[in-house]
């Protein structure tokens, strides 16, 4: 399991579990959130907002 934050987009820090390992975490309204290798300063991976 991996830990993400949600950088940008209308769901900035919402930080969520999941298998994922790359690509698409989370779309929503419009939105794709996509897994990057940069963590932040806890060691969580950051998902950078894209819009659709």
């Amino acid at each position: 399991m991996t830990i993400v934050i949600l950088m940008y987009g209308p769901a900035h820090g919402r930080i969520l579990t999941t298998e994922a390992t790359e690509g698409e975490v989370l779309r929503e309204a419009g939105w794709s959130y996509q897994l990057t290798d940069d963590v932040d300063e806890r060691g969580r991976r950051i998902a950078r907002a894209y819009t659709d």
